[in-house]
């Protein structure tokens, strides 16, 4: 039988909320008066069952907060002069011209981190204030103003975008696979079954011994990521 970590948990919180009743009914059992005792017990209902309710039937999302949240995700947009990093977070666009682009580097790590494009220059972006900053923007603007580095992450919108934009610039960009995983190399072994009219596809991959957490897709002076690391440590 494979090991099911979701069944694991979802069975944990259902012992804590037969845990919460137990104690609810022990209580009032034995005409408990402790306010205290009740609130617990009722902790011990109110929040796992919460969370098993999720796991199980899943939360509505509204239109309304789907449009929030795209209106709120960060977009990277490109022209003949450079790139256009919008971060509505910050009510800001940081504008990276084409001529301070010393390097770039793309960096997907097997671990919870996300894929990554790094933008090495050799001057700060140019900061583009969209309207008045609120609190958060006043705290990190100070230092995105100075820095000569730009991350754009795989959840900004055109993310996957970036090589084409760059192609259309650089004559000499490296390749990169944005879709290449560690864990994919080889394929071992697949199996599709249909339950309760949904199909699942179990596959067992053989990780990729050649795979790269981190590429050059361009270095001015053609360097390797190696030779940038140690100029980096110099």
């Amino acid at each position: 039988m494979k090991f099911n970590p979701l069944l694991v948990i979802k069975l944990l919180l259902g012992l804590f909320i037969c845990i919460g009743i137990a104690l609810t009914i022990l209580m009032m059992v034995h005409n408990s008066k402790v306010v205290g005792a009740y609130v617990v017990s009722g902790l011990f209902i109110l929040f796992p069952g919460i969370i098993l309710y999720g796991m199980t039937v899943g939360f509505r999302v509204s239109e309304k907060t789907i449009t929030q949240q795209i209106a709120q995700q960060e977009s990277v947009t490109s022209d003949h002069k450079g790139l256009s990093y919008q971060i509505p977070l910050l009510k800001t666009t940081q504008f990276i011209s084409w001529e301070i682009i010393e390097t770039i580097i793309y960096s997907n790590y097997h671990s919870d981190d996300q894929a990554q494009f790094s933008f090495y220059l050799t001057q700060p972006a140019l900061q583009i204030a969209s309207e008045k900053p609120g609190w958060i923007a006043k705290v990190l603007l100070p230092l995105i103003k100075t820095s000569k580095k730009v991350v754009i992450y795989e959840n900004c919108i055109n993310f996957r975008e970036i090589p084409k934009m760059l192609e259309k610039h650089f004559s000499s960009i490296n390749p990169v696979d944005i879709n290449e995983v560690h864990g994919k190399g080889t394929l071992l072994s697949s199996k599709t079954t249909l339950r309760e009219n949904t199909v699942q596809i179990e596959e067992y991959w053989k990780p990729n011994p050649n795979f790269e957490p981190e590429k050059v897709i361009y270095d001015r002076y053609n360097r390797t990521i190696d030779e940038l690391k140690q100029s980096k440590n110099s």
